[in-house]
Protein backbone atom coordinates (compact mmCIF):
# COMPACT_ATOMS: atom_id res chain seq x y z
CA UNK A 1 0.00 0.00 0.00
CA UNK A 2 1.38 3.54 -0.59
CA UNK A 3 2.22 5.55 2.51
CA UNK A 4 1.66 9.09 0.79
CA UNK A 5 -2.02 10.72 0.52
CA UNK A 6 -3.63 9.96 -2.72
CA UNK A 7 -3.41 13.35 -4.77
CA UNK A 8 -6.77 14.24 -4.72
CA UNK A 9 -8.90 17.47 -3.98
CA UNK A 10 -12.54 18.31 -3.00
CA UNK A 11 -14.22 20.44 -5.49
CA UNK A 12 -17.46 22.34 -5.30
CA UNK A 13 -19.72 22.96 -8.43
CA UNK A 14 -21.33 25.91 -9.62
CA UNK A 15 -25.18 24.19 -9.59
CA UNK A 16 -25.59 20.56 -9.69
CA UNK A 17 -26.14 20.23 -13.73
CA UNK A 18 -24.02 17.24 -13.54
CA UNK A 19 -23.93 16.54 -17.21
CA UNK A 20 -22.45 19.50 -18.04
CA UNK A 21 -20.03 19.08 -15.56
CA UNK A 22 -18.21 15.97 -16.61
CA UNK A 23 -18.62 17.45 -19.84
CA UNK A 24 -16.42 20.27 -19.55
CA UNK A 25 -14.39 18.24 -17.29
CA UNK A 26 -13.30 15.82 -20.05
CA UNK A 27 -12.88 18.39 -22.36
CA UNK A 28 -10.50 20.27 -19.61
CA UNK A 29 -8.42 17.70 -18.26
CA UNK A 30 -4.92 17.06 -19.41
CA UNK A 31 -5.27 13.58 -19.66
CA UNK A 32 -7.37 10.05 -19.12
CA UNK A 33 -5.27 10.00 -15.52
CA UNK A 34 -7.25 13.10 -14.40
CA UNK A 35 -11.02 11.34 -12.66
CA UNK A 36 -13.83 13.04 -11.59
CA UNK A 37 -15.70 11.05 -8.43
CA UNK A 38 -18.80 11.78 -6.83
CA UNK A 39 -18.66 13.21 -3.49
CA UNK A 40 -19.92 10.13 -2.02
CA UNK A 41 -17.42 7.57 -3.56
CA UNK A 42 -14.16 9.07 -1.82
CA UNK A 43 -14.27 6.80 1.47
CA UNK A 44 -10.37 6.47 2.72
CA UNK A 45 -6.91 7.03 1.31
CA UNK A 46 -6.68 2.67 1.45
CA UNK A 47 -9.57 2.58 -0.97
CA UNK A 48 -7.92 5.48 -3.25
CA UNK A 49 -4.96 3.47 -3.47
CA UNK A 50 -5.84 0.51 -3.35
CA UNK A 51 -8.13 0.95 -6.58
CA UNK A 52 -4.98 2.51 -8.23
CA UNK A 53 -3.09 -0.83 -7.40
CA UNK A 54 -5.21 -2.59 -8.98
CA UNK A 55 -6.46 -0.65 -12.25
CA UNK A 56 -2.30 0.59 -12.73
CA UNK A 57 -1.61 -3.71 -12.50
CA UNK A 58 -3.90 -3.80 -15.35
CA UNK A 59 -2.81 -1.23 -17.28
CA UNK A 60 0.81 -1.97 -16.80
CA UNK A 61 -0.29 -6.33 -17.77
CA UNK A 62 -2.42 -4.81 -20.86
CA UNK A 63 -5.66 -6.42 -19.11
CA UNK A 64 -7.43 -3.77 -18.60
CA UNK A 65 -11.54 -4.47 -18.26
CA UNK A 66 -12.16 -0.61 -19.35
CA UNK A 67 -10.88 0.65 -22.53
CA UNK A 68 -9.00 4.07 -20.48
CA UNK A 69 -7.47 3.70 -17.01
CA UNK A 70 -9.84 6.28 -15.28
CA UNK A 71 -12.70 4.62 -16.37
CA UNK A 72 -10.84 1.04 -14.98
CA UNK A 73 -10.04 2.84 -11.81
CA UNK A 74 -13.62 4.03 -11.21
CA UNK A 75 -14.99 0.55 -12.05
CA UNK A 76 -12.57 -0.45 -9.17
CA UNK A 77 -13.75 2.51 -6.98
CA UNK A 78 -17.15 0.98 -7.48
CA UNK A 79 -16.58 -3.01 -7.32
CA UNK A 80 -18.18 -3.85 -10.46
CA UNK A 81 -16.33 -5.16 -13.97
CA UNK A 82 -19.66 -3.34 -15.76
CA UNK A 83 -18.10 -0.11 -16.58
CA UNK A 84 -21.51 1.82 -17.19
CA UNK A 85 -23.00 0.42 -13.55
CA UNK A 86 -19.15 1.93 -11.93
CA UNK A 87 -20.10 5.33 -13.53
CA UNK A 88 -23.62 5.08 -11.72
CA UNK A 89 -22.22 4.62 -9.06
CA UNK A 90 -19.45 6.03 -8.19
CA UNK A 91 -19.36 8.97 -10.91
CA UNK A 92 -20.80 12.34 -10.24
CA UNK A 93 -24.75 11.87 -9.28
CA UNK A 94 -27.97 13.91 -9.76
CA UNK A 95 -28.47 16.65 -7.52
CA UNK A 96 -24.59 16.55 -6.30
CA UNK A 97 -22.82 19.77 -6.48
CA UNK A 98 -19.44 18.39 -4.55
CA UNK A 99 -17.01 15.99 -6.36
CA UNK A 100 -13.54 15.05 -5.94
CA UNK A 101 -11.49 15.74 -8.77
CA UNK A 102 -8.38 12.55 -8.19
CA UNK A 103 -4.53 12.55 -10.58
CA UNK A 104 -3.92 8.98 -11.40
CA UNK A 105 0.22 8.41 -11.04
CA UNK A 106 2.11 6.92 -13.32
CA UNK A 107 3.31 3.53 -12.20
CA UNK A 108 7.01 2.24 -12.51
CA UNK A 109 6.10 -1.75 -12.69
CA UNK A 110 8.63 -3.93 -10.10
CA UNK A 111 8.81 -7.41 -10.63
CA UNK A 112 7.94 -9.43 -7.28
CA UNK A 113 9.53 -12.57 -6.64
CA UNK A 114 7.16 -14.40 -8.61
CA UNK A 115 7.86 -12.42 -11.14
CA UNK A 116 4.56 -10.21 -11.62
CA UNK A 117 4.73 -7.20 -11.96
CA UNK A 118 3.67 -4.58 -9.20
CA UNK A 119 2.96 -0.95 -9.80
CA UNK A 120 5.02 1.65 -7.72
CA UNK A 121 3.75 4.89 -8.17
CA UNK A 122 5.94 7.51 -9.47
CA UNK A 123 6.00 11.02 -7.75
CA UNK A 124 3.47 13.63 -9.18
CA UNK A 125 5.84 16.78 -8.62
CA UNK A 126 3.25 19.47 -10.38
CA UNK A 127 0.01 18.11 -8.70
CA UNK A 128 -0.74 21.31 -7.19
CA UNK A 129 -0.26 23.82 -9.56
CA UNK A 130 -2.06 21.77 -12.12
CA UNK A 131 -4.85 20.89 -9.68
CA UNK A 132 -5.17 24.23 -9.33
CA UNK A 133 -5.00 25.35 -13.05
CA UNK A 134 -7.48 22.42 -13.85
CA UNK A 135 -9.56 24.03 -11.38
CA UNK A 136 -9.38 27.65 -12.42
CA UNK A 137 -10.25 26.37 -15.95
CA UNK A 138 -13.13 24.54 -14.90
CA UNK A 139 -14.68 27.98 -12.63
CA UNK A 140 -15.08 25.12 -9.66
CA UNK A 141 -13.75 26.06 -6.43
CA UNK A 142 -11.51 23.75 -4.14
CA UNK A 143 -13.05 22.89 -0.54
CA UNK A 144 -11.16 22.11 2.60
CA UNK A 145 -12.52 18.37 3.20
CA UNK A 146 -11.12 15.09 4.63
CA UNK A 147 -11.82 11.61 3.40
CA UNK A 148 -14.12 10.26 5.87
CA UNK A 149 -16.46 7.04 5.51
CA UNK A 150 -19.83 7.58 5.22
CA UNK A 151 -22.55 4.74 5.31
CA UNK A 152 -24.97 6.46 2.77
CA UNK A 153 -21.60 6.53 0.29
CA UNK A 154 -20.76 2.85 1.01
CA UNK A 155 -24.46 2.46 0.15
CA UNK A 156 -24.12 4.42 -3.22
CA UNK A 157 -21.34 2.49 -4.23
CA UNK A 158 -22.94 -0.79 -3.66
CA UNK A 159 -21.65 -1.71 -0.34
CA UNK A 160 -23.95 -2.54 2.71
CA UNK A 161 -21.85 -0.39 5.46
CA UNK A 162 -24.44 -0.78 7.98
CA UNK A 163 -23.95 -4.89 7.96
CA UNK A 164 -20.30 -4.13 9.00
CA UNK A 165 -18.94 -2.98 12.09
CA UNK A 166 -17.40 0.24 12.33
CA UNK A 167 -13.87 -1.29 13.18
CA UNK A 168 -14.32 -3.40 9.94
CA UNK A 169 -15.49 -0.67 6.98
CA UNK A 170 -12.43 -0.10 5.39
CA UNK A 171 -11.84 -3.51 5.05
CA UNK A 172 -15.41 -3.77 4.03
CA UNK A 173 -13.99 -1.16 0.99
CA UNK A 174 -11.55 -2.95 0.21
CA UNK A 175 -13.24 -6.14 -0.32
CA UNK A 176 -15.60 -4.24 -2.48
CA UNK A 177 -12.74 -2.97 -4.89
CA UNK A 178 -10.84 -6.63 -4.87
CA UNK A 179 -14.57 -7.83 -5.85
CA UNK A 180 -14.16 -6.14 -9.14
CA UNK A 181 -13.15 -8.76 -11.14
CA UNK A 182 -15.26 -10.76 -9.97
CA UNK A 183 -17.96 -11.28 -12.41
CA UNK A 184 -20.75 -12.21 -9.45
CA UNK A 185 -20.24 -8.98 -7.64
CA UNK A 186 -21.73 -7.32 -10.08
CA UNK A 187 -24.86 -8.85 -9.71
CA UNK A 188 -24.74 -7.82 -5.75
Amino acid sequence: MQSSPFPCVAVRLPSTDVEAYVAAFLEQRESPRWVLLGEHAVQSEAQLWTAWIQAVRHELRNSMVARSVDAEYIRYIAGTHHISEAFARAGLQSGQDHAWILCLPYADGVENSLGHLQPVARPLPAFEADVVSLIERLGWTSKSKSISFSIEGMESLGIDGSAWPESRIEEALLAHILMADDQSSSHR
